[in-house]
């Protein structure tokens, strides 16, 4: 079961929500629950009895774990008896925190090694990250292992997030688990939410992926070059709106439960770097990796080469975490190599103070308030402003047309997991290789059915159109357009069928 269906819009959720509004507060963790693995089991029954599984093991090996401060035991220990068995305690614990997290990661590697043997259950890399995370936290000793097992079970399998995110940390929702109340503004703002994922996923995201297998269909050695960039741009826009509308819609859900879900988007093709790009992108995940993987390592504390190092092994297994294969390495490799560099260069122009910096930026946006003024007072210190002014527009401007250029290409990467055709497709892309039976007049029909779409993603994806929505959201014209828009999704979903999310298979 997909949120972006009819089964789950109009029969499961309308009668889970009657259910839980009248359930007591107290019991609505079981409804949620029950509700949850019920989701799961109708898409994914096989393997069901895996997510319980692996919920009884995180919640018993984590009463296992208590942490421990050998300094301050060493000091309050009476006699030696007293501190043998504090340090076989003490073994005991990290013995309990060892076994639980070899299973985890040994259960989602057996299940990417081989997905076409044994099949990939749905959100596993998800649900498992969100179990270690609770695991290392208690290790920890950042969060108290949790006693009840229907709240820790509510946490990792809650099916607004099960499948495909966000990840959330157990200290975010654990107010709720405690009293799970929902207010009348949580309600509406989620519903506002949801819809508005479901508009992203279905008008947008499905509507992109189109021209994606309409080239497929062509055959890359026979797409005109344009065709291709064409392609590319829309599968870059399709897996944002994809993916950007299943976290919304899980935003919403959560919200509409009494749960406040993590941001996951912070409009990434607004990005000036492609590290940027990356801190704005699946933010959850880059929250996760940043403190279990680069923080512990050293971050960038010790000096340039271990910088470099750690953000190595970051990539690596960001490209693993997304599948065991050729192109995600491929994918994770490009972008460490850009984010590496980008984090040199960054690095040396600290070191020359005729660079822009963050001082002119900030002046840039102080004066610029009162640039009319100036002028009046200033002429000389009006034109140095406006000379400022217009340098930072071009630096900004060939900042994004790079990002987009790296991003796009990354995506091409990302999205074509066969070598070869992902060689043939390049290729065509930048000249290098010669085309077959190639027809031009394809990009017109191309432009046609598809360029408008195009246009309108793009502009999605700005600034302008999140500020008109935050303006317009609770306006009489808003919620009317919203209404329309929510039903023809609907609509276009019964006519057409669901299409799955595209990280479900991650």
């Amino acid at each position: 079961m997909v949120f972006s269906s009819v089964e789950f819009i109009l029969i499961f959720l309308p009668v889970f929500l009657i259910a839980y509004y009248i359930t007591p507060v107290s019991y609505r963790n079981v409804i949620l629950l029950f509700g949850s693995l019920v989701f799961y089991a109708y898409g994914e029954p096989k393997f069901v009895f895996l997510l319980i599984a692996s919920m009884f093991v995180n919640y018993f090996l984590a009463r296992g774990i208590v942490f421990q401060n050998s300094r301050s035991v060493a000091v309050e220990l009476p006699d030696e008896k007293n501190a043998d068995l504090s340090i076989s305690r003490s073994f005991l614990n990290k013995l309990c925190f060892l076994i639980a997290l070899i299973l985890n990661l040994a259960l989602l590697l057996i299940f990417k090694i081989a997905p076409g043997k044994i099949g990939l259950p749905l959100g596993i890399s998800f649900f498992t990250f969100q179990s270690i995370s609770y695991l290392i936290d208690v290790y920890r000793g950042e969060i108290a292992a949790e006693t009840s097992f229907i709240k820790l079970g509510t946490y990792i399998c809650m099916f607004p997030q099960l499948v495909a995110g966000p990840i959330v940390a157990y200290r975010e929702v654990t107010a709720t688990l405690n009293r799970p109340v929902v207010s009348s503004t949580d309600f509406d703002d989620g519903l506002k939410d949801f819809s508005v994922g479901l508009i992203l996923k279905v008008l947008m995201a499905d509507r992109l992926s189109l021209l994606w297998n309409e080239i497929a269909k062509i055959g890359y050695i026979s797409a005109p070059s344009f065709l291709l960039w064409m392609g590319s741009v829309s599968y870059s826009l399709q897996i944002y709106f994809d993916f950007f509308g299943y976290s919304l819609m899980a935003i919403g859900l959560g919200k509409m439960l009494g749960f406040r879900l993590p941001k996951n988007f912070d409009l990434p093709y607004t990005a000036t770097s492609v590290r940027d790009f990356y801190r704005r992108w699946h933010m959850t995940l880059g929250r996760w990796f940043a403190k279990y993987v680069y923080i512990p390592l050293g971050g960038s504390r010790n000096g340039m080469k271990k910088t470099l190092r750690n953000l190595f092994v970051v990539w690596v297994l960001t490209a693993l975490w997304h599948g065991i294969s050729v192109n995600f390495v491929l994918w994770g490799m490009l972008l460490c190599f850009v984010i590496m560099v980008e984090k040199v260069i960054v690095y040396a122009c600290h070191k020359n103070r005729e660079n822009i910096s963050v001082e002119d930026v900030s002046r840039k946006a102080n004066e610029e308030k009162t640039l009319d003024e100036l002028g009046e007072r200033n002429e000389d210190k009006y034109i140095e402003v406006k000379k400022l002014n217009l340098k930072l527009t071009l630096k900004s401007t060939m900042q994004h047309f790079y990002v987009l250029f790296i991003i796009v290409l990354s995506w091409t990467c990302f999205a074509i997991t066969d070598l070869q055709d992902l060689s043939v497709y390049l290729g065509r892309m930048f000249g290098l290789l010669e085309g077959i039976r190639v027809n031009d007049n394809v990009c017109i029909t191309m432009l046609q059915k598809y360029g408008v779409t195009i246009l309108i993603a793009l502009f999605l994806c700005t600034k302008t159109a999140h500020r008109c929505y935050r303006k317009l959201k609770n306006s009489r014209i808003g919620m009317i357009a919203l209404v329309i828009l929510f039903w023809l999704a609907v609509w276009y979903i019964h006519i057409m069928g669901n299409n799955p999310f595209l990280y479900f298979r991650f």
